[in-house]
């Protein structure tokens, strides 16, 4: 697999738009191929994003076009082509601190490149592994918190990201987190029919289906299932095992530092039914800012304790 990648991305040192150096393959998915860049004249470190959907196509004889394989899919081909423009489109417009900064886009090569800021850190996944599972409650102030807001604004915005997951948030140098890849996001109030797009233990039921309804919730499912990894090295139980007979397993089996009220809160962001799900940012954020008072109020209480004389 991995000659099979290194023969399809570009090479290192391919130029593109006559700007953008390519250094080296950083991540790909089904559908693109994400490199480090530097730009030739500032000597700036950048992620060039290309388009290039791995099962449909291939490189051209010049190892740089990206072509379709063949005649059967150039209509799906064109079609993700499309919605690979929609979202360089879509975060041209958006502007939050926590969320990944667009730098620039353009058509080469038969394909399609996206330009933002490089950031020096670590994927979620890889940072919460730097501290134990009891160690984790500075977590919620400074990394969730900030989550938090930049989705409400997507949602201020008519957008759902529909991809909520520690791998799509990167912790910087300063411990500040972006979320990163708006492949599957969309304008929701305008969309009638759903494109597929799940990752395990991550995704609602609703986006098992081209039918299921999506909105804010959607999110808010993904947003607690990361919240729940970040606290107990656990991803949660996936939907489609939970239908008949629910097993997700309570935060505090693993982690008994979590509130009874935040794990309640957690497991009421993981309902299976929308309609009975966690419909409000607003609500987790505020049981988060409870959760840290509580925390501070028990570290005091136990301070006064061990200053009484015995």
């Amino acid at each position: 697999m991995q000659a099979t990648i290194s023969e399809l991305s570009l090479p290192a040192n391919s130029l593109l738009h006559n700007t953008y150096k390519i250094i080296r393959v950083l991540a790909t998915s089904k559908l693109s191929f994400v490199y480090i860049s530097e730009h030739i004249k500032t000597g700036e470190r950048l992620i060039i994003k290309e388009f290039f959907p791995m099962e449909l196509a291939l490189r051209d004889l010049d190892n740089k076009a990206v072509i379709n394989r063949l005649p059967s899919t150039k209509e799906k081909f064109e079609e993700l082509k499309e919605r690979f423009l929609c979202e360089a489109f879509m975060i041209q417009h958006l502007h939050h601190q926590n969320i990944v900064k667009y730098r620039h886009h353009f058509i080469e090569n038969g394909s399609i490149y996206m330009i933002t800021d490089y950031y020096d850190g670590v994927l979620l996944d890889q940072y919460i592994h730097r501290y134990t599972i009891h160690e984790r409650h500075h977590l919620y102030e400074e990394i969730f918190l900030p989550l938090i807001d930049a989705i409400s604004y997507l949602h201020s915005k008519g957008i759902i990201h529909r991809d909520i997951k520690p791998n799509n948030i990167i912790i910087d140098a300063q411990g500040k987190p972006r979320l990163l890849d708006f492949g599957s996001a969309i304008y929701y109030k305008k969309v009638k029919e759903y494109q597929i797009f799940t990752t395990p233990g991550y995704s609602p039921i609703e986006q098992y289906s081209i039918k299921g309804e999506q909105g804010i919730y959607t999110d808010i499912y993904s947003l607690t299932a990361t919240l729940y990894y970040a606290l107990t090295n656990e991803i949660p139980l996936d939907v489609s095992q939970r239908l008949i007979e629910d097993k997700l397993v309570n935060v505090r089996k693993y982690n008994t530092k979590v509130s009874i009220p935040m794990s309640i809160t957690i497991l009421w962001g993981l309902q299976v039914q929308r309609n009975k799900r966690c419909s409000s940012l607003s609500f987790i954020k505020y049981m988060i800012i409870l959760e840290e008072k509580f925390k501070c109020l028990k570290n005091y209480l136990k301070q006064i304790n061990s200053k009484r004389p015995k």
